[in-house]
């Protein structure tokens, strides 16, 4: 039985140097081509959701007398030096914060409960007593989260 595409199939590609088809039709750039072959994703986000699976989450640690009361002594004098924000201003005071974070991602078994613990440097511009809250930098921390400090 003969082949359909017999009379074709040795035949090379077709050459179209300046004819009205290739102006009609250029060569399209080796970068646009590969785009039309690259796999897609099939399932949105799921690549994300196997990454952030992959994050190892720790329970919080819990501080003892000792590492609690220096941590109070530190933010007390923190918040002598930053009582106002003219003070703190002036004072510039850098610290090194250790705090908790805890997971925010609901589709990991660690939401809620477990999370990671990150540092923050920089110039301490608030202690806030009554909203329970440092601000270190760009960030703010609540007291609760706050693992240990460095001046």
């Amino acid at each position: 039985m003969e082949s359909t595409y017999a009379d074709i199939i040795g035949l090379c590609r077709p050459a179209h140097d300046g004819d009205v088809f290739d102006r009609r039709h250029p060569k399209m750039a080796r970068l646009n081509r590969a785009k039309i072959f690259a796999p897609f994703a099939a399932l949105s986000g799921f690549d994300d959701a196997v990454k952030s699976k992959q994050v190892p989450y720790v329970p919080r640690r819990i501080k003892d007398a000792e590492e609690t009361w220096a941590l109070n002594r530190a933010l007390e004098a923190l918040h002598g030096a930053t009582r106002t924000g003219a003070l703190a201003r002036q004072n510039r005071v850098r610290a090194r914060v250790e705090y908790f974070e805890i997971c925010a991602d609901p589709n990991h078994e660690a939401f809620g409960r477990d999370g990671l613990y990150r540092a923050v440097t920089g110039i301490v511009w608030k202690v806030d007593p009554t909203g329970q809250a440092l601000v270190i930098g760009d960030v703010t921390i609540p007291f609760s989260d706050i693992d240990r400090i460095t001046l």
